[in-house]
């Protein structure tokens, strides 16, 4: 897997249940509506990848259309030039295997129970100009292993910053990236928690990465994205609330979910375990 890929696939981690959780909405009182929903995030240089599937709603004699999730029509606008994407398994459509590029506008076009889908997003810049303010971070190990009195000290935030003089959303994303977890703390009988974490989207020029952030040692990867307004409205209305859940601003019509560009860029830091003096 190229790099492209694996920071693709790590913005889609981070927000695929969000996704699906927007589309299960309570239209209690009124008539259940099928409407699809589209999930897709546009990296330059990867392929087109768009997810179709149907809502699920609250209720269980909800009518679903006739229309076969898996073998739609499914139209893409790039470059000047409209395409037939090919539809995979699972509701997965596929096409324009050239590669996107930045600043390229996407339109996507299909019918779904008699109605016209439609769907807009563009490749927004790379970050620019990202800076590190370290490129170490030093953590005490905080299990039985450092003993008592044993705490190391502890380094100050990195701060990572970027150009940002249209007050774009950009959201950070820090990956542990060894074949071998060490953990800082000791779990005890909790789940090992991930090896990632993120923060929330930001329309700022900065953002502070602090030692208590990280879980493990080891090397990990920061990587900046430049997002949308839509993908930061949909991560702002569903972490704010589960409840009465709607379907967030984006440019998909007759439709819910997200199709969305996005770029980034990536930096590096080394979690490295302090001793004490």
């Amino acid at each position: 897997m190229n790099i492209r890929s694996k920071r693709k696939q790590l913005f889609v981690l981070t927000v695929s249940l969000l996704v699906l959780a927007s589309a299960c909405t309570d239209d209690s009182g009124s008539a259940y509506t099928d409407f699809p929903v589209v999930e897709a995030y546009l990296l330059p240089g990867d392929s087109v990848a768009v997810k179709i599937s149907r809502q699920l709603p609250f209720f269980s004699d909800a009518a679903y259309s006739a229309d076969d999730i898996e073998n739609l029509s499914v139209s893409l606008s790039v470059k000047g030039s409209a395409l037939m994407l090919t539809p995979g398994d699972s509701g997965w459509y596929y096409g324009y295997r050239q590669g996107l590029d930045e600043g390229d506008t996407l339109r996507l076009s299909f019918t779904f129970d008699e109605r016209p889908v439609t769907a807009f997003t563009y490749i927004p810049s790379k970050p620019l100009n990202l800076t590190q303010t370290a490129t170490k971070m030093y953590v005490p190990r905080m299990d039985s292993t450092s003993g008592p009195g044993g705490m190391g000290s502890m380094s100050d935030p990195v701060s990572i910053t970027w150009d940002n003089e249209d007050a774009s959303y950009y959201m950070v994303v820090v990956e542990n990236i060894e074949e071998t977890l060490d953990p800082i703390r000791d779990f005890g009988d909790e789940e090992p928690p991930g090896n990632r974490f993120r923060k929330s989207p930001t329309t700022s020029a900065t953002e502070m990465i602090r030692p208590f952030d990280f879980e493990y040692f080891g090397r990990h990867r920061v990587i900046v994205f430049h997002v949308l307004p839509d993908y930061a409205t949909l991560y702002e209305q569903t972490t704010n609330s589960s409840l009465n859940l709607r379907n967030p601003s984006t440019s998909i019509t007759n439709g819910y979910g997200i199709f969305t560009g996005l770029n980034s860029d990536t930096l590096y830091i080394n979690v490295i375990e302090s001793t004490s003096k």
